[in-house]
């Protein structure tokens, strides 16, 4: 098996990696190659002649490596991602994070549950620990809700000027 360190850029995301991959008894989280992310991951490290220092902090995940033929040239050696692969992890994680949240959301939504609740739910379901991303992913919530009434009031104008376009106006006058 092959070891590595990731960057994250928030703890939300940090939680999420958790709920993925999850640990293992030394701590490191066991990347599967059977989710797109992990095989992403996968793809992406690169080794070193040398060992790369990464800080120890709550936002640097310990990763673990399946044993598999892509991953085989990569054991025992020094692995590390990086900074253009560390940016590029980090927004597939985060894409990742946003679409499981929105069809969660969306699957909600569908069953009639309160917004309150589907956040709720979220969260617990994935093991995302702090408080603070109620917060968070209600506001995100909101955001989508938003969007989604706008681009259907932007739909609705449209409809309503080429109708009022289509309509012969000539025949209103002489009434």
């Amino acid at each position: 098996m092959s070891d590595v360190k990731l960057k994250v850029t928030t703890k939300m995301l940090a939680d999420y990696m958790r709920h993925l991959f999850p640990a293992d008894d030394g701590g490191c989280l066991q990347v599967s190659s059977t989710l797109s992310l992990g095989r992403l991951i996968i793809a992406h490290a690169a080794t070193s002649p040398v060992p790369v220092p990464m800080p120890d902090n709550d936002l640097v995940l310990p990763l673990r490596l399946p044993l598999n033929a892509a991953t085989m040239v990569l054991k025992a050696k020094f692995l590390y991602f990086p900074a253009w692969s560390e940016a590029a992890l980090n927004m597939a994680i985060a894409a990742t994070f946003d679409l499981d949240f929105t069809g969660y959301y969306r699957a909600g939504e569908s069953l009639k549950m309160d917004k309150k609740d589907i956040v709720e739910a979220f969260i617990f379901s994935r093991g995302l620990v702090s408080s603070d991303y109620f917060d968070a992913l209600h506001k995100r919530a909101y955001r989508s809700e938003l969007r989604m009434l706008e681009a259907m009031r932007d739909k609705l104008l449209r409809k309503v000027y080429y109708i009022n376009e289509s309509i012969d106006k000539s025949n209103l006058n002489k009434i």
